[in-house]
């Protein structure tokens, strides 16, 4: 007996989508078990990439984030390319990708944000498959920072909290204002193992841009010349 076209896929397109609204506008799907061999896919992924640390300017020093990232060209395995149709023909978008971060073990962590890197957030879709150790992902609303993350997660507090445990192949997607009226996160977790997560991002580039400051321009203080926001190097 021959394999049906849909045996030969890296994913599961037929999974189904869990959505959680998380207001009026904004919304996260969750697709478990999108990839069909996650375990070969971290493999692979985790051997082949060139993975860099960024050290970003903060009061005149640069400090490394907590992390591991790449680039990657969505036609380099069947996997990326065919969540980039997938994503395509379900979102009616296309995305820009793929982004790879590497979580060592459970002491790399990505503090609460929004990916204001894209510029126009009323109308954005950011998708995320997660290879690997599960570990929770936080989305609070803007302006709940009574408490820290870690705190949050811990101890159960904070109603307004979203506490999702995306990882082993599943995909992860946030769309409307969720980038506008929201904050994610990934906290430090207790786990020696590693996870990755690949991301594609899109905005509709409608609405008010934001000009706040990003992440990576750098803060500087002192009279020396100007250095650029953000570097990389091999860890």
């Amino acid at each position: 007996m021959t394999d049906s076209p849909l045996d030969a896929l890296a994913i599961d397109r037929r999974a189904t989508a869990q959505r959680t609204q998380l207001d009026a506008t904004s919304w996260v799907d969750l697709v478990p078990a999108f990839v069909r061999d996650a375990r070969g896919e971290f493999d692979a992924i985790h051997a082949a990439t060139p993975w860099a640390q960024t050290e970003v300017l903060r009061y005149d020093k640069y400090v490394a984030e907590q992390r591991l990232s790449a680039g990657l060209r969505p036609d380099s395995r069947a996997m990326l390319r065919q969540t980039d149709l997938h994503l395509r023909s379900v979102y009616r978008q296309q995305m820009d990708g793929v982004a790879a971060i590497l979580y060592r073990d459970g002491t790399d962590f990505q503090g609460l944000h929004s990916d204001r890197a894209m510029g126009w957030l009323e109308e954005t879709l950011i998708a995320i498959v997660v290879l690997g150790q599960r570990r929770p992902f936080v989305l609070r609303p803007r302006g709940s920072w009574t408490e820290s993350l870690a705190d949050r997660v811990s101890s159960g507090a904070g109603a307004d909290d979203i506490v999702l445990l995306p990882g082993e192949g599943d995909l992860l997607v946030m769309g409307g204002r969720c980038q506008a009226d929201w904050l994610h996160g990934i906290p430090a977790a207790d786990t020696p193992n590693p996870r990755i997560s690949l991301t594609w991002r899109w905005t509709s580039r409608r609405g008010r841009p934001d000009t706040n400051p990003g992440h990576y321009e750098g803060r500087q203080f002192s009279d020396r010349a100007p250095r650029p926001g953000s570097r990389t190097r091999r860890p």
